[in-house]
């Protein structure tokens, strides 16, 4: 009887396990994640996008077969998490919504303070340094810079522009129309490289930034931490490092890059 009694389990144990990569194999996954190159997929830009990358990689060695990529700005990537049309939420630039569970990793983009480089500009070293100018941006980049970047936001001596597509807000400074553009080095360098008759190299790019990285989010707590234990496979291996670099070519992107594009955090809020 004792021996049945372990067969038995043994045969259940079986089952369960072959009945758990069944299901991760059938279940979908919607993703709501950027839409802007070279990080994300971008329509009319060949090309795979970072982070999408990495996510679907990381997945799929799960198990998870069925994912759904929805390309959004921010305020969107925002509503469809909110509203649970997205399981997953990559790039979510706000503070996570209660009984959400955040990855104890974030997406840090190189934000960076950029300016064409004239005489002027070569005497910015702060914040401060920006007021009286025309200041532009991603939509929740004053919610996402910390508290002296709002101020000077808010500040009447400075005219501040908050814009949904990336490329758009690019041009705003290539054609002069704003002093300043504030976002990463790597999608300013790409397009402006690839996209126009400019040389990125005529710009300056300032590290002045309180930035913290933005959230990747689960509603799911066990697709949470599967999530987490891949990635940390990945960096641990050496594999995102020969991704990253791929990806980099890929771009013809400056290979260099001291600052990497994933941040190990605290999660901000406590889990039940």
């Amino acid at each position: 009887m004792l021996q049945i009694s372990k067969r038995f389990r043994v045969v259940v144990q079986l089952l369960l396990c072959i009945y758990c990569t069944f299901s991760h194999a059938k279940q979908k996954i919607t993703i709501a994640s950027g839409n802007f190159a070279p990080y994300f997929s971008e329509q009319g830009i060949s090309g795979e996008g970072y982070f999408d990358l990495v996510l679907l990689k990381v997945l799929s060695e799960h198990g998870y077969k069925k994912l759904d990529l929805i390309p959004l700005n921010n305020d969107a990537i925002k509503r469809y998490f909110v509203s649970k049309t997205a399981d997953i939420a990559i790039n979510y630039t706000a503070l996570p919504p209660v009984n959400s569970y955040p990855s104890k990793y974030r997406v840090k983009f190189l934000n960076r303070v950029i300016l064409p480089a004239q005489h002027w500009t070569k005497k910015v070293e702060s914040l401060h340094d920006l007021n009286n100018l025309t200041i532009g941006s991603f939509i929740g980049a004053s919610d996402l810079f910390g508290n002296e970047y709002r101020k000077l936001t808010q500040l009447e001596s400075v005219k501040y522009i908050e814009i949904g597509n990336q490329q758009a807000l690019n041009k705003q400074l290539h054609k002069n129309k704003i002093d300043v553009r504030v976002g990463d080095y790597l999608v300013f360098y790409w397009h402006t490289a690839h996209l126009t008759a400019l040389d990125p190299n005529d710009y300056i790019y300032l590290d002045l930034l309180d930035y913290q990285g933005s959230f990747i989010l689960f509603h799911d707590k066990d697709l949470r931490d599967k999530f987490d234990q891949g990635l940390k496979l990945l960096i641990r291996s050496g594999e995102l490092k020969a991704i990253t670099t791929n990806w980099l070519q890929q771009y013809k992107l400056p290979i260099l890059i001291e600052q990497p594009l994933f941040s190990l955090e605290k999660p901000h809020q406590k889990e039940k």
